[in-house]
């Protein structure tokens, strides 16, 4: 890929960028992150880092989201089952970055340019597998056919992204436990335990 210039971009740069933002994110967080730390960081100058990202808001998306990629929806057949491996594989893919993660929404309160981005370019994609299941799952008579998808990222993210703040720790336990609360609370009924 090429810049305006014609100058090739090396993506050994890219990742050296996108790497050092994540580590400077461990480190101190958003508010303490500058363009000039990510570039010294980097072993980059800062107009190498503003020619790829002209803002620092941007810069921390598009690093969270190279950390975390798009899953695809589960479609086992089974619309329990599927949230079960959502919930699991949420935690899989968050493990050692969650603190950066909740870091970053936390520093986001208040400041639209970054909230903005970091919802439409991180969070809403990797939500909407959620949702995928949830409309697959009313398609197939599993849910209730006026189950709001948002409602049920709620029930299935909020108790384990909760969980960990309090506990420090999921177990796979408390992941099965808490997608099971999320299946009754969106369909009204038991059923038997998951081994997701």
């Amino acid at each position: 890929m090429a810049n305006e210039r014609g100058r090739p971009r090396r993506p050994e740069t890219d990742a050296a960028i996108l790497h050092a933002t994540l580590d400077l994110l461990r480190d101190g967080g958003y508010r303490a992150l500058s363009i000039e730390k990510v570039a010294t960081r980097a072993g980059v100058t800062r107009p190498t880092v503003y020619r790829r990202w002209p803002d620092k808001a941007g810069l921390v998306v598009d690093a969270l989201a190279e950390a975390v990629p798009v899953a695809p929806a589960p479609d086992t057949g089974d619309t329990r089952t599927d949230l079960h491996h959502l919930a699991r594989g949420l935690v899989d893919r968050l493990t050692g970055l969650a603190p950066v993660i909740l870091g970053v929404l936390a520093d986001s309160i208040g400041r639209d340019d970054l909230a903005a981005p970091l919802r439409e370019r991180y969070l809403r994609p990797r939500l909407d597998t959620i949702t995928d299941v949830v409309e697959r799952g009313i398609a197939r008579g599993d849910l209730p056919s006026d189950t709001s998808p948002a409602t049920a990222r709620d029930l299935l993210a909020g108790p384990l992204v909760y969980r960990w703040l309090v506990e420090g720790t999921l177990t796979d336990t408390d992941v099965r436990e808490l997608a099971d609360t999320a299946w009754k609370a969106l369909t009204g009924r038991a059923g038997t335990a998951v081994d997701a």
